[in-house]
């Protein structure tokens, strides 16, 4: 099960990310929110890196804690200055992201002094995310466009190097398995409840319509419908460790895709009758949740659940349903988003129930080699 200071740990992306979503809220032009999904997706390795180095190597001690403590307090600074580096000032996000960095190469450092059978494991990991982290650094320093470029190949190395070393660790053992799906369940309900408190704030203004209740009971049942098709299949599905890989990404699309429906939603707040959003801002609510429904989808491959076609067809088939109503919203001038959002709900809902009666049940053997 999570330690008390994963848990804790974890506590510190709640406040990233409304950082990051507030962020996306509120920066014009839109198209520069893909910057602040790109930082996200940045921290989120962190934490994916840092859980997996505690899964592996069950480190709860006081000089762990201290690392941890580091992390929380620099994952912060970094949400804090990911809206100003949109600026084109990403100096300081350089440098923070080259700290993180160095507390994970010291956390595997740590870890590669325990015995067992991963131990070469840790040490290249300890040195690949040195050897980053000193280039983030050093980018920090650089003109802005060297400092993306340096920047950009420094993490793509990294993740390409830590997914090739991932695929040489032993596989997990059973409990393992179940820790670590404990632990991405758990990042997941931080973003549904991230949608929760996103939508809340934008409602506790100092006059409430009756637009934004309904705004606010519609995104609240969403966000249910979601959480229910998730956490109703996924968790007790088990993990096919030969795609662990997969498994992983697909995971951070649905968490980004959660995260997006939820300030879409909340655009809606302080609306009036004569006064409605664009019709491509129903794009923005509709692209997320249908690619939420596909990243389920492959997550569900990426299971020990045999067999999934009945399920990856209900999936795939809700996103075909996503699409259609945003589609029509955008092209029938008496659709806007305020008459999709129910829509969409009701779709959602639709597929919880579905779920309910559609899994299967049967799961595949644990695979007893190595990760691949």
């Amino acid at each position: 099960m999570s330690t008390w200071i994963e848990l804790f740990y974890d506590l510190i992306f709640v406040a990233a990310i409304l950082i990051f979503s507030a962020a996306v809220a509120h920066i014009h032009p839109s198209y520069d929110s893909t910057w602040i999904v790109l930082v996200f997706s940045a921290s989120w390795w962190v934490w994916f890196t840092t859980t997996v180095c505690a899964n592996r190597f069950h480190m709860s001690d006081l000089p762990h804690r201290l690392l941890l403590l580091v992390q929380m307090l620099i994952i912060v600074l970094m949400a804090m200055e990911a809206r100003v580096s949109v600026t084109g000032d990403s100096a300081y996000l350089a440098l923070e992201y080259g700290l993180l960095l160095l507390t994970i190469a010291a956390i595997y450092q740590r870890a590669s002094r325990r015995p067992g059978a991963d131990q070469t494991y840790a040490r290249r990991m300890a040195s690949l995310n040195a050897a980053a982290g000193v280039a983030f650094v050093i980018a920090a320093f650089l003109p802005e466009t060297p400092r993306l470029v340096v920047g950009g190949v420094a993490l793509a190395l990294l993740v390409v190097g830590s997914i090739t070393l991932l695929h040489q660790m032993q596989a997990f053992s059973e409990e393992d398995e179940r820790h670590i799906i404990e632990r991405m369940g758990a990042f997941t309900l931080i973003v549904c409840g991230e949608a929760f408190i996103e939508i809340a704030l934008a409602v506790s203004g100092p006059v409430i319509t009756r637009v934004d209740v309904v705004s606010l009971v519609f995104e609240f049942v969403l966000v249910f419908a979601i959480f229910t098709s998730y956490f109703e299949d996924i968790p007790a599905a088990g993990l096919d460790q030969r795609l662990f890989g997969w498994w992983a990404g697909l995971h951070l699309v649905a968490q980004i895709c959660i995260a997006a429906t939820a300030v879409s939603a909340s655009k809606l707040i302080g609306l009036t009758v004569s006064r409605r959003l664009p019709d491509l801002e129903i794009l923005k609510l509709t692209v997320p949740l249908a690619l939420f429904y596909v990243a389920l989808a492959g997550i569900g491959a990426c299971t020990r659940r045999r067999p999934t076609g009945a399920l990856a067809v209900l999936r795939l088939a809700t996103a075909m349903a996503v699409a259609v109503v945003g589609v029509a919203a955008w092209w029938i001038p008496w659709i806007h988003m305020e008459e999709a959002l129910p829509i969409l709900t009701v779709v959602a809902i639709v597929h919880a129930f579905a779920v309910l009666g559609t899994r299967e049940s049967a799961l595949a053997p644990r695979p007893g080699l190595t990760i691949s």
